[in-house]
């Protein structure tokens, strides 16, 4: 538990620990990600805007390139067809003249194809990569004059433009798609590229400025937290910046400073407060003690007895329990003071309540009545029980001996016992024992007397 308290206090130490030493925190974590995410939006939005623009490009030189490909080719097409006998058939040299045709007009597209009405190609015009397809496709027939975009009869996906010429034939020109928008493709894994490396960037950018800007404000955090648990001994490292975060440092030191100084001051007036306490209770202790005890006998005087015999009455009348009282009295005592003085007979009382003291029972209660009078209440006693305590308290005081003067002579005294007992009325049980104290002293003194009278109600 010691190891809980300030060491600023405890040792007069204080620990400053590195910003380093803060993790990064769930704001700087929030801060990159936004920074990361903002990035990877922006840097996709762009690269959607160049691929775009890139495949409308493509997609507007296509549509202008394949159409005149297209009226080219129909133009010499149809000057080879007047050149002809109509109903000449179709042979070898007649494609292969086609083919050639067809080829100097296809102006850089993959591939030019003559269809007749059944689909059939009548001949083909093909680039050094281009492949020639097994048939013209249903779809391609079916398209009117214009670009457009379908599969082959190979499955290939092409970009191709469609015109119809005389005798049912069809003149098509087609470039696959892959090829067409290859630029595009490239452009993709370039911007794929370059948007990785901007996020990487930006993302490490983001960690180096958030982790500069807030691991000074998390570890001013961690100080508070430290500040809200007791704990005074830590200090933050003041930064060299002259910014906000540098004023905010040299501000919480210069206020855990005060805070130190604070907690000191209140520790050392805790500390006389609690010793100022203790004393305040010892004296409470002792007056009291002083308030219930006989100050020359050191018994326990008159005002004790009462409350004790208050609390002893309530407990017999709900127990049963019976309850006596001595009432003691010193022989001639008015003439041992004249003989000797006040301050012999001071003497005197002291030693016979040391001597009574000795003798009673731990349960039994000996107290200081008044003038050269004592009192003892014996708890679940008897009358035989009381007498038989009251003998014995007598005999010891006869017994003993007091040196009360110079001369060193040794003094004996002797003392008359009234012994009564509690019938229910608290009165009645003084009267009783003081009729017994009475009659005792009237019977010749140093001796015991019981009252077998019965008290009043």
């Amino acid at each position: 538990m010691d190891d809980e308290k300030p060491r600023s206090i405890r040792a007069g130490m204080v620990e400053t620990y590195p910003v380093s030493r803060t993790p990064l925190g769930s704001l700087a974590r929030k801060i990159i990600a936004c920074v990361c995410l903002c990035t990877s939006a922006t840097a996709m939005l762009v690269s959607w805007i160049a691929i775009q623009t890139t495949y409308a490009h493509l997609h507007q030189e296509l549509a202008r390139r394949l159409p005149r490909s297209l009226e080219h080719g129909a133009v010499s097409i149809a000057a080879w067809q007047e050149a002809r006998r109509p109903d000449a058939p179709l042979g070898e040299a007649d494609r292969r003249a086609l083919r050639a045709l067809l080829d100097l007009e296809r102006d850089g597209a993959a591939r030019m194809l003559l269809i007749d009405p059944q689909g059939a190609i009548l001949a083909a015009a093909l680039g050094h990569d281009a492949v020639a397809p097994s048939r013209a496709t249903a779809e391609v027939l079916s398209h009117p004059a214009g670009m457009h975009d379908y599969h082959d009869a190979d499955g290939v996906r092409v970009m191709g433009a469609s015109r119809d010429l005389a005798n049912g034939w069809r003149l098509v020109v087609e470039d696959p798609f892959q090829r067409a928008f290859a630029p595009v493709m490239a452009v993709v894994a370039r911007v794929f590229a370059a948007d990785l490396a901007v996020i990487l960037f930006f993302g490490l950018l983001g960690y180096k400025i958030t982790t500069a800007a807030l691991h000074p404000i998390e570890t001013l955090s961690e100080a508070a937290r430290r500040i809200a648990q007791g704990q005074f001994d830590h200090e933050v490292p003041e930064l060299s910046r002259t910014d906000e975060l540098g004023l905010l440092t040299r501000t919480f030191n210069d206020m855990m400073r005060r805070l130190r100084g604070y907690q000191s001051q209140i520790e050392t007036a805790n500390e006389r407060l609690t010793e100022r306490n203790m004393e305040l209770q010892q004296a409470k202790e002792t007056f009291e003690q002083l308030s219930i005890t006989d100050g020359l006998t050191r018994l326990h005087n008159h005002r004790f007895f009462q409350d004790h015999l208050t609390r002893e009455l309530k407990r017999v009348s709900r127990t049963g329990e019976p309850l006596t009282m001595l009432l003691i009295d010193i022989d001639d005592f008015k003439g041992l003071n004249d003989r000797f003085g006040h301050a012999a007979g001071d003497e005197l009382l002291t030693g016979l309540a040391q001597t009574m003291s000795d003798t009673i029972r731990e349960s039994d209660l000996l107290a200081r009545y008044g003038g050269e009078e004592f009192v003892v209440l014996a708890a679940n006693t008897d009358l035989s029980g009381a007498y038989g305590l009251a003998e014995k308290v007598r005999t010891a005081v006869v017994e003993a001996s007091f040196i009360v003067d110079e001369s060193m002579r040794p003094v004996r005294v002797s003392v008359s016992i009234g012994v009564a007992r509690y019938q229910g009325n608290r009165k009645a049980f003084f009267v009783a024992t003081d009729r017994a104290l009475y009659r005792a002293k009237a019977e010749g003194k140093n001796c015991v007397v019981m009252d077998e009278d019965e008290q009043l109600a």
